[in-house]
């Protein structure tokens, strides 16, 4: 291990470049780094990022070397290190010390280009089915995966407050907002919490893959429900209205929306004014169709 930060560990792997763990990844049961610079562990390579660094699990099973040590770890459900040694078909060749099959729908990977990827790749897997005289072993990654991920999400939620500055990558975008990666941990930053300014498509203002700095407003650990704010990593532009905006003063603005009971203008970057449609003319009637421009 070589270098150490709130959110991921950097690990000499033994390749080119390095890998990173999730540093929640590596939390103890009372939500402490489990390890310092220097420490020296087995890791499985699970993926790469947009950037094409390595994404590392640590790896904690056992690797059995004959019969005996698989059809203990079978009967007592213990994870076990392999590595996937090709494609075959329906699914993978793993050396757990002898062969063993994965199927392809147990393997974790969702894509076609995750399943290349797999190849080479230190796992963490159980044993599902032995039969020693056949020297036949299936195992299954997916699970351990899953298990793995529900901890992840346990240990970071137990982490979180409201109110905490965390930094998240865009993982997906909805007409109401963006789900954000936070660690294992997805929270939505609803479109009313983009901006102070008002944000119509989530798409104008981000994309997948954008890596941000958020406030958490409201968190439910029971029902593992995060919302996130963006608007709140900056000050309040109201604030600022309150002391400059002074009433009978004019003001110059950007009208924004229409509707058909008047005309809402932005004069402060975020603050928006109502212009009522009583108030538009003193000599001509505004007809009802303001909205529609008719």
């Amino acid at each position: 291990m070589i270098f150490l930060s709130t959110d991921f560990v950097l690990i000499d792997y033994g390749r080119k470049s390095e890998g990173a763990i999730p540093s929640a990844d590596l939390l103890d049961t009372e939500g402490s780094l489990s390890v310092k610079i220097g420490d020296s562990f087995d890791v499985a390579v699970t993926g790469y990022d947009s950037e094409g660094m390595a994404t590392l699990s640590r790896i904690t099973g056992p690797r059995p070397q004959d019969w005996e040590g698989l059809t203990h770890a079978f009967e007592n459900k213990e994870i076990v290190a392999g590595r996937v040694t090709g494609a075959v078909k329906g699914g993978f060749s793993v050396d757990v010390g002898p062969r063993a099959f994965m199927p392809a729908s147990r393997s974790g990977a969702r894509s076609a280009e995750e399943m290349e990827k797999l190849v080479g790749q230190e796992i963490r897997c159980r044993i599902i089915k032995l039969d020693v005289d056949d020297e036949d072993v299936v195992v299954d990654r997916r699970a351990v995966l899953e298990e793995e991920a529900h901890q992840v999400r346990h240990n970071t939620l137990a982490t979180l407050e409201e109110g905490a500055i965390v930094r998240g990558t865009v993982r997906s975008l909805a007409a109401y907002g963006a789900f954000i990666d936070i660690g294992g941990v997805d929270g939505l930053l609803h479109v009313s919490d983009f901006s102070w300014s008002r944000v119509d498509d989530p798409s104008t203002e981000l994309a997948v893959g954008d890596v941000l700095d958020l406030m958490i407003v409201k968190l439910d650990k029971q029902a593992g429900k995060i919302s996130l704010g963006l608007k709140q990593m900056s000050p309040d532009p109201w604030e600022a209205a309150v002391a400059t905006l002074i009433p009978g003063n004019r003001v110059t603005g950007e009208i924004t929306r229409l509707t058909d009971f008047g005309a809402f203008v932005e004069v402060l970057p975020g603050v928006e004014g109502l212009i009522h449609v009583s108030e538009m003319s003193w000599t001509k009637r505004i007809p009802a169709g303001l909205r529609t421009g008719k």
